[in-house]
């Protein structure tokens, strides 16, 4: 436990040292803001409510939804493992007395403690620009549910992100699944739309699939939209999802790793 700790310590402070990284971390925040600000200010005009959600609610809607969607950084794990499958790097994971997938999520987390600081820093600008009078939930019940939610969703896109990497040892060009799937799973996860506008029986339906529960409905427990009784069970499916694809993307590698032929350490 104490090494992937050190990992998650390290790659903490790695991103220190990549402070451009870090200020279009910022940039992307307030571009998915001002998106928002611009598009549904154009939908809002002479309404005061669409599907549920005001001209304000909605922006509290984005500003909470870039802030979780930021703080999730195992898009890179995808790259990075898929580019040391073919270059032979990967073989150091594989003689290290350490489990690739646990270093992987290491990784992952350390990075995600950062930029998760630099996005709250960039959410607190974009309200305070914008003038947006934030729909905060006052329940403490669904603000430790959408804390609990947004830690096993970074655990559970760490899980997805590593077994898609891991499909390098098969297949010569995954590049289809690298760059098309990320922007299918956004919309899922709620990062484009809330779910909510979506037809009825579409929106119960993602309910059981693990996506939403990364996003979306962390989102809709802290703007108070959801209350904690109704996102107790989304907690639970997230959860079954995620203990799923970790046991699957284990078992997924160690027959995988069989194809590996790298050519060094």
């Amino acid at each position: 436990m104490n090494k992937y700790l050190a990992v998650a310590k390290i790659h903490f402070k790695m991103q220190l040292a990549y402070r451009f990284d870090a200020a279009m971390t910022v940039m992307g925040v307030v571009w998915r803001v001002v998106f928002a600000w611009v598009l549904w200010g154009a939908i809002f005009a002479g309404r005061e409510d669409v599907g549920g959600f005001t001209f304000q609610a909605m922006l509290s809607y984005y500003v909470i939804s870039s802030f979780l969607a930021t703080a999730d950084t195992s898009q890179g794990t995808v790259y990075e493992i898929s580019s040391r499958v073919r270059d032979g790097s990967f073989t150091k994971f594989m003689v290290v007395p350490s489990n690739p997938q646990f270093h992987f999520l290491s990784q992952a987390v350390g990075a995600s403690g950062f930029y998760s600081l630099v996005a709250a820093l960039a959410v607190a600008v974009c309200a305070f620009a914008f003038r947006i009078d934030m729909a905060l939930a006052v329940d403490p019940a669904a603000v430790l549910l959408a804390a609990a939610l947004f830690a096993v969703g970074i655990v559970f896109m760490n899980c997805y992100h590593f077994f898609l990497g891991i499909l390098a040892f098969k297949f010569e060009d995954s590049t289809f699944a690298i760059h098309m799937l990320p922007s299918v799973v956004s919309f899922f996860k709620g990062e484009m739309v809330p779910l909510s506008l979506l037809p009825v029986a579409l929106e119960q339906s993602l309910r059981f699939f693990p996506f939403a529960h990364a996003v979306y409905t962390p989102a809709m427990l802290l703007m108070g939209a959801m209350d904690a009784s109704e996102g107790l069970p989304d907690l639970f499916v997230l959860a079954a999802w995620t203990l799923a694809m970790a046991a699957g993307s284990q078992l997924a590698y160690s027959r995988l790793r069989k194809r590996h032929e790298g050519v060094g350490i």
